[in-house]
């Protein structure tokens, strides 16, 4: 498991001797405390390592190694894991036995963490009682050279400033290898974005092109892998981070929205997601058209969509997602509207009326590696000009203006480019058999209470007809199986109805009411 043999560890090579601990027998106390540590990383260099059963001097092995005893590896093992589980975040390192100089040795790669910081028990062998953990003293632990000690309060401030300044994609993943990077991609961005690395195409590694484009980084073992280097050149990123793919549902007909659809979902690097997606839409939904005007040689053209509106708001979403939650950007297409979700919203400070004007600059970016990435082969344009330039194309097709939405917390952000007047259906009154709302009409079939409870969700959906799970999640901010509940109790009244598959439920107004839509 650990790349770096332990004949080299103990030779002292490639790995400094102050990033080594060795303890002669498993004293878990002083052992959880270094791997609370090594994941901290206080001094950057990447964690360290630890050798259990070898004695040392001065921080130089004695060997031949003391060795343990072979019936007791299983059982320390089981106990390692069992007190690594007391480190908040669950921090578990890399841990292998191996045989040196006829000894078994535990061997543990403890890399540094990018859940931080780490807190460890001065006394890990406190006991749940009753079902409940009692109060124990919790620590942060540093090695600011050799040894392991309790963080003073300025370095533990240093600590979190240097887990929150670190953006996630800017974080090397542990889990990735150089068999989840697709060369080709690379290759093709290098190309796309006039590098100055093409001429270095035919007689650089993948490792030396990663290192170059600082989407990886060299460590001891060899090449690790950064979350923005797969998230640009690998082959399914999803698998490691897993929300980080396009999903697109497109809704052929209103009456029939529920069962006559087509969905599809973009895997691969982010930027070629995004391209496929667009060409998707480009090729399937986008068209124009041309209006004679009468006494004038010049037609009217405009298109359903503009599409450089399109691609903005789909970069943004893309652009501004929290690669560590667990949910995709969505692409939903109705016959009269395009949104686009993607989780979290805007920053607290942001000003939505301004937002929607276009006259917000961010005085943070959250995820500015995939900017400038994106910024290479002209998917970005300058900082916080986004929404400016998705004004700027409706008005010249001669669209309505976007609708952007989101709640109180800034959990989501729908947005929602609507269809040019000139491709709308006369529908406003599908389905109508009751002109009364949806509010007005559950008032009288839920009891108070649950009305009360499911007012939120209620409003939504007699403002936009539909609504996601993910959606109303967000917006009364309760479990996910709290959300479901509450969406079935709805159900159970007949005025709304579920459909789509098990990745894109949604649940919708029933034709017993229409609701009024602008």
């Amino acid at each position: 498991m650990i790349p770096i043999k332990i004949e080299t560890l103990l030779q002292g090579r490639k790995v400094e001797r102050n990033r080594i601990e060795y303890k002669a027998g498993f004293n878990p106390e002083d052992i959880v405390h270094t791997i609370c540590a090594y994941a901290n990383d206080i001094a950057g260099v990447d964690g360290g390592y630890l050798v259990i059963g070898v004695k040392s001097e001065d921080g130089i092995p004695i060997l031949p190694p003391v060795g343990l005893p072979n019936e007791e590896l299983d059982n320390i093992q089981l106990k390692l894991f069992e007190y690594c589980n007391k480190i908040e975040p669950r921090y578990i390192p890399k841990i292998d036995v191996v045989e040196y100089q006829g000894a078994n040795l535990l061997y543990l790669k403890c890399a540094a963490g990018d859940a931080g910081p780490y807190q460890a028990p001065v006394d890990v062998y406190s006991k749940k009682k009753s079902g409940k953990e009692p109060n124990r003293t919790m620590k942060y632990w540093i090695r600011p050279a050799s040894l392991t000690v309790e963080a003073k309060q300025s370095e533990i401030a240093e600590l979190f400033e240097k887990f929150t300044s670190i953006p996630f994609v800017d974080r090397i993943n542990s889990r990735a290898t150089m068999e989840q990077i697709r060369r080709g991609y690379l290759e093709d961005f290098i190309r796309e974005s006039n590098s100055s690395l093409i001429e270095e195409l035919n007689v650089r590694s993948l490792e030396d092109l990663l290192v170059s484009e600082e989407v990886a980084e060299e460590k001891d073992e060899g090449i690790a892998i950064k979350n923005i280097g797969l998230l640009m050149f690998g082959e399914r990123p999803d698998k490691l981070i897993s929300g980080s793919k396009i999903e697109l549902v497109r809704f052929h007909d209103k009456e029939a929205e529920a069962s006559d659809f087509t969905e599809k979902t973009f895997y691969g690097p982010i930027w070629k997601q995004v391209k496929d997606a667009l060409d998707y839409i480009k090729t399937n939904v986008i068209e124009e058209k041309v209006v004679k005007v009468d006494g004038r040689a010049e037609a009217d053209r405009f298109f359903n969509y503009p599409y450089n509106a399109l691609e903005e708001a789909i970069v943004n979403a893309v652009l501004h997602k929290n690669y560590k939650e667990d949910v995709p950007v969505e692409i939903r297409i109705y016959v009269d509207q395009i949104q686009i979700i993607n989780f979290p919203g805007p920053e607290h400070y942001i000003d939505m009326e301004k937002f929607a004007a276009g006259k917000v600059r961010a005085r943070r970016y959250r995820n500015p590696k995939i900017g400038e990435f994106f910024k290479e082969i002209d998917l970005s344009e300058k900082k916080s000009t986004g929404i400016s330039k998705i004004l700027r194309e409706l008005e010249r097709n001669g669209s309505p203006l976007p609708e952007f939405e989101t709640d109180a917390d800034r959990t989501y952000m729908i947005t929602t480019v609507k269809i040019h007047k000139g491709f709308r259906v006369n529908n406003e009154n599908f389905g109508q058999k009751n002109d009364r709302s949806l509010t007005e009409v559950l008032t009288e079939v839920l009891t108070k209470r649950n009305y009360n409870k499911l007012l939120p969700i209620i409003k939504y959906l007699d403002k936009n007809g539909k609504i996601t799970p993910q959606a109303a999640e967000a917006i009364i901010q309760k479990s996910k199986s709290t959300t479901y509940r509450y969406l079935s109790m709805l159900v159970e009244t007949g005025y709304i109805e579920v459909n789509g598959n098990t990745s894109n439920i949604i649940y919708k107004v029933s034709n017993v009411i229409d609701v009024n839509e602008s």
